[in-house]
């Protein structure tokens, strides 16, 4: 889904972590330069050129790329606008970044909530309208926003029960086992919005 995004030209992957996205976005673009505060990459990312360097001071770089890539990276941002006006800098063509959902609506209804609010270095979370918002605070028109979904893992990874105890941890399981089983017959699909997939492109 990522790759579909990408445009040709260069790209800069902010808060690239251990370079899993790297050969994805190595496939559409003719460079790559990964950002992180310290090179965590993995030896099969280590092919790709690094700098070690706080994200929202990009336009130190001297330089602009087609496309900005930056997954799981907002949310985390002391100064949301600080480091959107650094990107704004930076980016000729594309902007890609993805965020956690802030809407609890879909998990509730089975006494769950997403894991990520547990995530205490997250300082916000999206709703689509404010992404949208605060990246057209900073020049980038939305091209479009994705869902992520989870996976049938939702029910003991990726989401955290309401209630912390034995009984509802026993409950979460059971309920996890009975939709594995139901998805398998064809009775239930898991459709539990976990993160956004922004494209943005720079306007004028």
């Amino acid at each position: 889904m990522l790759e579909s995004f990408l445009v040709a030209g260069r790209a800069l992957e902010l808060g690239c972590g251990n370079g899993q996205y790297g050969t994805t976005i190595d496939r559409r673009c003719d460079e790559l330069l990964q950002i992180d505060l310290v090179d965590r990459r993995a030896p099969q990312a280590a092919q790709f050129p690094f700098a070690a360097m706080d994200a929202a001071k990009v336009p130190l770089l001297g330089r602009r790329f087609e496309n900005v890539i930056a997954l799981d990276l907002l949310e985390h941002m002391p100064d949301e606008d600080r480091f959107l006006a650094a990107v704004a800098a930076v980016c000729s063509r594309r902007l890609i970044v993805s965020v956690p959902n802030a809407d609890d609506s879909q998990p509730a209804m089975l006494g769950l909530t997403h894991f990520h609010h547990t995530d205490k270095t997250h300082r916000r979370e999206y709703s689509p309208a404010s992404l949208e918002s605060a990246l057209a605070r900073h020049g980038f028109r939305v091209l479009e926003i994705r869902p992520q979904f989870n996976t049938l893992w939702a029910f003991n990874a990726p989401m955290a029960l309401a209630r912390n105890n034995r009984v509802s941890w026993l409950a979460a399981k059971s309920i996890w086992a009975q939709c594995r089983l139901y998805e398998a017959i064809g009775l239930f699909e898991n459709r539990c919005v976990a993160d956004w997939l922004c494209a943005a492109e720079p306007v004028g």
